[in-house]
């Protein structure tokens, strides 16, 4: 069935061209039998030698259209674009010139009585002719033209839609890697503190939980509320400190802003507070200050600082948590984030700074 209205599509197409073809050779008939008859109103005669004369117009017309054209404009030959084409007034010059002698002998029987001299005169004829091909050429070419943009206005399109199906497929493999590594993390935290047989295992566990239903059923879209972010990185801090204790301080200032009704892709903010707590220097007796900022007045600006340990200083940039963060925001805000990475000899710190409204510089 599906080829049956294919063919019967293709088929319709042909008719219409085929159609608009007739159409437009019959306005030229038209056009030349009213050129040629100005003068002597014998339509009779003008008729006939404008029968002779259109399919030399429409021989011309097609030889440039479909041969001079495509094989040596359109590829830049230009030399012999040239050559043929002036082949092709000398030749179309000469049959002219037998049609006219021919209707002379055969048809006026050697008579100029109630004949135009316009179909006389070369000039005449040279107009008359190549006014007609031109149009027609011009006619063609616009055609061809208008076929090309919508052919790339399409492949434009398609290529659009596959990128963002690409973009789309990467963002839930990258979303999907998050999930996972996150969850490990965490229940090693929990699991820490179960071994010691904390009291802060059950609300670890009621954090965690809050942590996995946002994870999972909270941020299923492409944005979420800032204020969602902000929760799950003080959930996922809070189940930290319960297990490393007093070895780890948190200096966190993620107060509301003007910009906290905004909304950011998610779980871009966990990937970096990971980090911080899997690399931070711990020492017995002295605590280890995790610096956690977010600055919403004038941009969306978050910064967390700290100390790595002495093993770590070649570390590079944070392994798998940061590879993903740098792909999601490429995927997500192209040209449109700036992840500023500083590492010295004690401190590793992060910053992240999203274009929501029109960028500022953070404020130290």
């Amino acid at each position: 069935m599906t080829k049956i209205l294919q063919l019967l599509n293709r088929n319709l197409v042909n008719w219409r061209r085929t159609a608009l073809s007739l159409l437009t050779w019959s306005m030229a008939l038209l056009f030349i039998s009213v050129f040629f008859d100005l003068y002597s109103q014998d339509y009779y005669n003008a008729i006939i030698f404008c029968l002779c004369f259109v399919p030399l117009a429409y021989v011309c017309t097609r030889f440039l259209n479909d041969f001079l054209i495509p094989q040596y404009l359109l590829t830049k030959r230009y030399f012999r674009f040239w050559l043929y084409l002036f082949y092709l007034f000398c030749l179309s010059l000469s049959i002219e010139t037998l049609i006219v002698a021919g209707l002379y002998v055969l048809v006026w029987n050697y008579s100029l009585t109630g004949i135009d001299p316009a179909t006389m005169e070369v000039r005449f004829l040279l107009v008359g002719l190549y006014f007609v091909i031109l149009v027609g050429v011009a006619y063609r070419q616009l055609q061809r033209s208008l076929k090309e943009q919508r052919l790339r206005e399409q492949q434009d399109k398609i290529k659009v839609e596959t990128e963002l199906r690409l973009k789309e497929a990467e963002l839930s493999l990258l979303k999907a890697q998050v999930n996972p590594h996150f969850l490990f993390n965490s229940l090693n935290s929990i699991y820490g503190l179960s071994l010691e047989k904390s009291e802060e295992t059950p609300r670890m566990i009621m954090l965690l939980s809050e942590i996995l239903d946002y994870t999972l059923y909270g941020c299923n879209t492409e944005f979420v509320p800032i204020d969602k972010e902000i929760d799950l990185v003080e959930n996922y801090a809070a189940i930290q400190k319960g297990r490393f204790g007093e070895a780890i301080e948190l200096d966190i200032d993620m107060e509301e802003g003007k910009l906290i009704n905004e909304r950011i892709a998610p779980l871009l903010l966990l990937p970096l507070v990971e980090n911080a707590f899997k690399y931070t220097e711990r020492k017995d007796g002295v605590a280890s200050t995790i610096s956690i900022n977010l600055n919403l007045e004038d941009d969306f600006c978050f910064r967390i600082k700290n100390p790595i340990k002495h093993e770590d200083d070649q570390r590079g940039n944070g392994g798998i948590g940061l590879e993903n963060l740098r792909k999601r925001l490429e995927l997500i805000y192209p040209e449109k984030y700036n992840l500023t990475i500083k590492k010295d000899e004690s401190f590793f710190e992060v910053q992240l700074r999203l274009m929501i409204l029109k960028s500022k510089v953070c404020e130290k």
